[in-house]
């Protein structure tokens, strides 16, 4: 599996994406959501790969 990186808005850094979750969009768009990988921070991060 790829791993995916992403930004957090809540804790604003750029890292890679824990509990990776791949989803279909209703516009057929693929994405990624998973949680951020900083000590501390329950954010959670959406990037859009296709």
């Amino acid at each position: 599996m790829a791993e995916y990186q992403g930004f957090c808005l809540k804790c604003k850094t750029y890292g890679p994406i824990n509990n990776l979750e791949h989803f279909t969009m209703s516009n057929g768009r693929k994405r990624v959501a998973g949680s951020c990988s900083e000590k501390g921070c329950t954010g959670r991060i959406s990037k859009i790969i296709g």
